[in-house]
């Protein structure tokens, strides 16, 4: 978007901070506000023709939150709605079915959805699939050459690069006739854990990586909540795959053929496990 012809605002809880310092070097202009303060988006949305919507169910201390983070949801909503905006361009979660839902993130986001359409908000919904940027992080971490992923080692879990989501909001917001009242699963690329750290490998000229999953009993006693989305990869990732899956898979390169493969974005980033691990 920032390439294009659109004017945009970006909304930050401290617009001091580095990252929106980042954002203003690139042009953007950053304003203060809070997803929870419904007040601030009433303010900043004023006037505005289109809203990308992204919220979050951690806490600033890294505890999960669905009641927050569908607060958030609604606000963006209720503020879309007071200031007529055009279009909202929302993201949200992959999704294959209803099953999902137990997952308490998943149920979170599903329910700002079905509260956007029952409020009649000309709407995009984007479903991206587990993000490449969290290799590295907390979720992923790289570490003495063990990569812990979300799966076994032999299920193929659905990845896209963050920078290929604000393609498809690029894509809606330039496109409305074509995409409101549209939801679209996003997938760039299956990826195994396997996989994963023969790329790690690669791109590391030749340091060997391997990949493991957390043991059932450890997540149970520190990540449980985390369990039913690992048993659901864990399903989709072997044959047969989901017909859902397959065709998120084949539409998102449809819309978007340059794609970032994982290795391309592992690349494109200059990842090292050093780099990552420090």
């Amino acid at each position: 978007l920032s390439g294009g012809n659109w004017n945009l605002v970006a909304l930050s809880r401290n617009p001091d901070g580095r990252p929106a310092k980042e954002l203003r070097q690139r042009g953007i202009e950053v304003h203060q506000a809070d997803l929870e303060n419904s007040q601030d988006l009433m303010a900043a949305f004023k006037g505005a023709y289109g809203v990308y919507g992204v919220t979050t169910p951690m806490t600033a201390k890294g505890k999960l939150d669905m009641q927050m983070e569908q607060r958030q949801g609604i606000n963006i909503a209720d503020a879309c709605l007071a200031n007529q905006v055009a279009h909202l361009v929302m993201s949200t979660a992959f999704y294959i079915d209803k099953a999902q839902e137990v997952v308490p993130y998943i149920h979170s986001k599903r329910e700002i959805e079905r509260y956007i359409a029952a409020k009649e908000i000309p709407y995009t919904i984007l479903q991206p699939a587990s993000f490449m940027d969290e290799i590295g992080g907390e979720f992923m971490p790289v570490k003495n050459g063990v990569v812990t992923g979300q799966a076994d080692d032999d299920a193929k879990v659905p990845y896209i690069a963050c920078q290929d989501i604000g393609e498809y909001a690029r894509l809606a917001f330039e496109n409305p006739d074509k995409f409101i009242g549209q939801k679209l699963n996003l997938v760039a690329e299956l990826v195994s854990g396997n996989e994963l750290a023969e790329t790690l490998t690669k791109v590391n000229n030749g340091q060997r990586f391997r990949h493991k999953a957390p043991p059932i009993w450890l997540m149970w006693i520190f990540a449980r909540e985390w369990i039913t989305l690992r048993k659901q990869f864990e399903s989709w990732g072997r044959p047969p795959h989901p017909e859902v899956m397959l065709q998120a898979l084949e539409s998102s390169h449809q819309l978007h053929p340059e794609l970032l493969t994982f290795e391309q974005y592992l690349r494109n980033t200059g990842f090292s496990s050093a780099k990552r691990s420090s």
